[in-house]
């Protein structure tokens, strides 16, 4: 009997081989690469020792997404070849968002998909950046440095704020273990019933009908919940009149479940809010937004959850997955078609 086959990209082979090797279930490792002759889509597959593979040789029945595929744009071309001889069964994706087009096509040919936890921690991480960034105005602190300038401004501290996460989930709870020590009260919000989880991890959890009454008490309301028909748009000209004027919304989601039009108009209204954003509408952010130098805008290039440690912590998922599969149980973190 052939052992399964699973498809990797090439750059990351190496990183994974020695842990494929040492698995309970001998698997067919397929090297892909985004230029070659061996697919009629370009795509190039060769097994471990280098040796193309052709066609009629060619059966996945597994695939893992790693984050280069996505910074090197080519999750698409990779996920095409993955589907191209109809024998994908299951492939573990490197991010918490499954909303992507190769994605969803994925689901559409039945394939189950296992979304990633592995950039909650650097997400949580990097949310608190840019919170301390905000609060402690670093960017006026480099303008003054830049330009000779000693100046002693006091500045806000973490300790005695109020946040309020919406979609309160494993991400949520990272950045709610980060926050509270700092002195921070959290406020977790969520459409399902909390958990004994989210009860331990946030000093109080409301029902997403009650955020509108949460708003106004709010220092920080930060966006950590999937985007779905429910949450697009969620942000709308009444959900940020409700916020305080001083308030930091940060978004580190996915761009729509904020309305692009009212997040521009509170930030040009007379308050001294401030949005700090990490996803965005559309990707790359065009040169023509004014969000690039509006001074109530701290941004950073949908990067959240690309810390130094994610490609570990998503090598450790897939090789566990990956055993799960191979063994016929089911993965974890599956995503509903």
């Amino acid at each position: 009997m052939n052992s399964p086959q699973v498809l990797i990209p090439a750059d990351d082979y190496e990183r994974l081989a020695d842990r494929l090797s040492a698995l309970d279930h001998d698997i067919e490792p397929l090297l892909w690469s985004r230029d070659g002759v061996s697919l009629p889509d370009g795509s190039a597959i060769a097994d471990a020792d280098g040796t193309p593979i052709g066609e009629a040789g060619y059966a996945p029945s597994a695939a893992c997404i790693s984050i280069g595929l996505l910074f090197g744009g080519d999750l698409a071309p990779f996920v095409e070849a993955a589907l191209a001889p109809g024998t994908l069964r299951w492939t573990q994706a490197c991010l918490a968002g499954t909303d992507a087009p190769p994605f969803q096509q994925l689901l559409a040919e039945g394939v189950q998909l296992s979304r990633s936890d592995a950039p909650n921690d650097a997400t949580a991480e990097h949310t608190m950046s840019l919170v301390l960034s905000t609060f402690g105005d670093w960017a006026g602190r480099i303008d003054r440095r830049r330009a000779g300038t000693w100046l002693q401004v006091p500045w806000r501290e973490v300790r005695g704020s109020r946040w309020l996460i919406v979609g309160f989930g494993s991400i949520g709870r990272k950045l709610a273990a980060l926050a509270r020590p700092f002195g921070a009260l959290v406020v977790g919000a969520r459409r399902s019933v909390a958990d004994d989880a989210d009860l331990a991890a946030a000093d109080a959890m409301v029902t997403m009908e009650a955020v509108a009454d949460e708003l106004p008490l709010a220092d920080v309301v930060v966006l950590t919940c999937p985007l779905t028909d429910e949450t697009r748009g969620l942000v709308d000209a009444d959900f940020l009149a409700a916020m305080r004027g001083d308030a930091v919304l940060v978004n580190v989601s996915r761009g729509p479940v904020i309305d692009a039009e009212a997040l521009l108009a509170w930030l040009d209204a007379d308050n001294e809010a401030t949005a700090a954003l990490d996803v965005f509408d559309t990707e790359p952010l065009p040169a023509e937004s004014p969000l690039w130098n509006h001074p109530k805008v701290v941004m950073t290039t949908h990067i959240g959850g690309a810390g130094s440690g994610m490609a570990a912590r998503n090598d450790d998922l897939f090789v566990s997955q990956l055993e799960t599969f191979l063994a016929g149980d089911t993965p974890r973190l599956l995503v509903a078609g």
